[in-house]
C-alpha cells in the first residue's frame, strides 16, 4: 500500500515511520523544507519514552510537494486543521479517485473540512492518543500511546459501512505491526471528544501564557480552570450521546494536581509554538468547537467561550503586542 503522510511534522513523522515499520510504501509531504531534507539523505530517528530506537527509519521518499509523490492508495492528513483546506488544494496529486484520506489532527471538525473534497466512503477520522515533539530536523521524541490509553491511533471510515473498509482496516495492521498499537473502530468520534477534553484542558491556556502543561496544571488557579474547561467539555460530549463523565474521566486520566517539583519531563503543546512563532493556532476546532456544539445543544459553555475568545484576540494581534523600549 502507498501511503503519504501529509503534514509530517512531530506526529506525521511518528505514525509514517510506524507505517513503515509496519511493511507500508511511506512518503513524507511536508513544507518544513530542513526536516524532509534530513530525512531524506540521513532517515529518521526516533527516541520513544526517552530512549533512543536502535534503527533509523527509511521513508520510500521525503518530499516538500506532493506532485514529488505522485498518486497514493492512502493519504493520511496531519496538518493542523485550519490548514487542511490549502494543504489538500497544494497537493492535489496525491490524490486519485480511489484514494482514502484519514485526518488524525487534534480537535473537532477536520473531516468536516475534507467533506468539500472527498465523499464519505473515502474519508476517515480518527484521533492520536500518542506525542511527539521535533528535536531537531530528522529526529524526533515521543510516544506511541498515552499511559492510561491501550491504543495510540483510533479512526474509522466516515461511512462505516464503507466498502473501502478493508484498507481503513489494513492500515490498522500496518500500524500495529509496526509496534504502533492502533484500532479502526466505530466508536472514533467518541475517541476524538474523549482527547478532545484533554486538549481543551491545556492547549488555549498555553497557547496564552506559554506555559507548559505541568507548569500551568500545577497551579492552584490553573488547575481549577481546567477542571471547569474539561467538566464543559464532558457536559457537551454526554449531550451528543457519548458517555464520558467527568468523575471518570478525571479518576482514569488527570485527577490529580500536578507536584510540579517532582516532574522530570515537560510537555509543551503545539498551540503553545504556534502562538510564539506567531501563528494561528487550532483553538476553533478546539476550545470553539465545544462552544459551537455547547450552543447547538443547549450547554452552556462560559470557560471555553473565554479562552476561546481570548486566544482568537491574541492571534489576531500579534503585530501589536507592548514591547517596552
Amino acid at each position: 500500500m502507498k501511503i503519504s503522510i501529509l503534514g509530517a511534522g512531530a506526529m506525521g513523522s511518528l505514525v509514517g515511520a510506524h507505517l513503515k515499520k509496519g511493511g507500508g510504501e511511506v512518503y513524507f509531504v511536508d513544507v518544513y523544507a530542513q526536516h524532509i531534507e534530513a530525512i531524506r539523505e540521513h532517515g529518521l530517528i526516533m527516541e520513544l519514552e526517552g530512549e533512543p530506537e536502535p534503527t533509523t527509519v527509511f521513508m520510500d521518499g521525503a518530499a516538500t510537494s506532493g506532485s514529488e509523490v505522485g498518486e497514493c492508495d492512502a493519504v493520511v492528513i496531519l496538518v493542523k486543521c485550519n490548514e487542511i483546506a490549502e494543504a489538500v488544494s497544494a497537493n492535489r496529486s496525491l490524490f486519485s479517485k480511489d484514494t482514502i484520506v484519514i485526518t488524525l489532527q487534534n480537535g473537532v471538525g477536520g473531516s468536516e473540512v475534507l467533506n468539500d473534497y472527498f465523499d464519505e466512503d473515502h474519508l476517515g477520522r480518527g484521533v492520536l492518543k500518542s506525542s511527539a515533539n521535533i528535536l531537531a530536523p530528522g529526529r524526533i521524541l515521543g510516544r506511541v500511546r498515552f499511559e492510561n490509553s491501550p491504543k495510540g491511533i483510533y479512526f474509522s471510515p466516515v461511512n462505516p459501512n464503507s466498502p473501502l473498509r478493508p484498507r481503513f482496516d489494513a492500515l490498522e495492521k500496518l500500524w500495529c505491526d509496526g509496534g504502533m498499537p492502533a484500532e479502526c473502530t466505530d466508536r472514533a468520534e467518541e475517541y476524538i471528544w474523549n482527547k478532545l477534553v484533554d486538549n481543551v484542558m491545556y492547549n488555549g491556556i498555553a497557547a496564552l501564557l506559554h506555559l507548559g502543561n505541568e507548569d500551568s496544571a500545577g497551579h492552584e488557579d490553573g488547575w481549577q480552570l481546567m477542571r471547569e474547561l474539561a467538566r464543559e467539555a464532558c457536559e457537551v460530549a454526554q449531550a451528543k450521546g457519548f458517555d464520558l463523565r467527568l468523575d471518570d474521566y478525571w479518576k482514569d486520566r488527570s485527577g490529580r494536581q500536578y507536584d510540579r517539583s517532582r516532574v522530570k519531563t515537560m510537555h509543551y503543546v503545539s498551540a503553545l509554538f504556534d502562538s510564539f512563532q506567531k501563528h494561528r493556532t487550532e483553538i476553533d476546532f478546539i476550545n470553539g468547537a465545544v462552544v459551537k456544539e455547547g450552543r447547538k445543544l443547549g450547554v452552556p459553555t462560559p470557560y471555553n467561550e473565554t479562552i476561546w475568545r481570548l486566544v482568537r484576540v491574541m492571534q489576531d494581534n500579534y503585530d501589536n503586542k507592548f514591547s517596552p523600549e
